[in-house]
């Protein structure tokens, strides 16, 4: 017994040792032109597909059907992740195709995961694929929508890729200056123009918004001070005078009234509207109105409109606010205690009242 004991330490012992002398001589070797072997990547598939399936057991899926849905990921898609995956009518760049492993074809790749599993990945990423994970851990709500897009994949074809990604006035000869083409290739897809609304209610309007905010919000994103897997890529390609003079067409747009919302909000909205005006003195919440409106008095122009906003977008940012997740410009924390003083009855029915309004361009 203590003899075959002697033999397996000798053993081990070796191949300890074989393994040190293979790892410091470089024979092994790591470039990404010659492939995985075949054994390394059945290890490592099987490893990576164990461990997403484990980690993302207990994920909640929302509805991924609501308007507007399929369109919003698709357009992050095109910003985020063509670039190595392809899309339908945009076959895999050449070098993103010299990786180890390639980027998978996801039209096919889709089928092999549900739902939790695509987020989950989507989020955190792979290690040793190249798959990178989302820029923000802290916003999760954007991340759906790329996941409802890609189920829609493995049926999406050229044309229709091209209309879910471009914004109407892309799609006509309306475009007449350098600025309106950056608005219509990489804004108007999910913010729309002065004559549409957003893709989702997930998204703020952009037209008639405040210039300095815009502006302030976009510099937030390039620095990494307002977080959003959507955004910051964006927010980092451009330039300072790019980001101004976004800020500015939006901001000189007039936007369209909105649709009357439905009478069976009135209650809703004028618990807003009341909350808005008057504040909580009991919760310790000031009024709205004093820096966002509606009213003619002289507000900052670094505080934004809230008039006319998505009621889903901005319960959404009331939320990150309270979380202490949503930062942006110097102001922003300003909001972080007051939204997390607010109920969620009274998000709601804030976002509800001022979803209601149109822009006032004299406040």
């Amino acid at each position: 017994m203590k003899r075959r004991l002697g033999e397996l330490t000798i053993l081990l012992a070796s191949l300890g040792i074989l393994g040190v002398m293979v790892l410091v001589s470089g024979i092994v070797p790591i470039k990404a032109s010659s492939g995985h072997w075949p054994m390394t990547r059945l290890i490592l598939d099987f490893a990576s597909d164990r461990s997403v399936g484990l980690h993302s057991a207990g994920i909640e899926v929302p509805p991924l059907d609501e308007p507007g849905m399929v369109q919003l990921g698709a357009a992050i898609f095109d910003n985020n992740c063509r670039w190595c995956h392809g899309a339908p009518g945009f076959p895999s760049p050449p070098v993103a195709a010299q990786m180890t492993p390639h980027p998978p074809k996801l039209a096919e790749a889709v089928e092999t995961w549900d739902d939790a599993e695509l987020f989950y990945i989507l989020k955190h990423g792979i290690k040793f694929t190249g798959m990178p994970a989302w820029p923000t851990q802290s916003h999760g709500e954007e991340i759906w929508p790329v996941v409802a897009f890609l189920r829609e994949l493995p049926d999406t074809d050229a044309d229709t890729y091209l209309d879910l990604i471009q914004s109407e006035v892309a799609k006509t000869d309306a475009i007449e200056t350098p600025i309106a083409y950056e608005v219509a290739t990489l804004c108007a897809a999910c913010h729309g123009m002065a004559d549409s609304r957003p893709t989702s209610d997930r998204v703020p309007v952009l037209a008639s918004q405040n210039g300095a905010y815009l502006k302030n919000s976009l510099l937030a994103y390039e620095a990494g001070e307002r977080g959003s897997g959507a955004m910051m890529p964006i927010a980092h390609r451009l330039t300072d005078d790019q980001i101004s003079e976004l800020s500015s067409y939006y901001a000189e747009q007039i936007r369209e009234p909105a649709v009357m919302k439905d009478s069976s909000d009135e209650e809703l909205i004028e618990a807003g509207r009341l909350l808005a005006a008057n504040g909580d003195r009991s919760g310790k919440i000031p009024s709205c109105v004093d820096c966002h409106g509606p009213g003619e008095i002289m507000r900052s122009r670094d505080y934004p409109r809230l008039a006319g906003q998505p009621a889903r977008y901005l319960q959404q940012q009331l939320v990150l606010f309270a979380e202490v997740k949503r930062g942006g410009s110097d102001n922003a924390s300003l909001m972080d205690s007051i939204a997390d003083k607010l109920s969620d009855a009274q998000r709601l029915a804030l976002s509800a009242y001022y979803a209601s309004l149109n822009v006032d361009r004299k406040e």
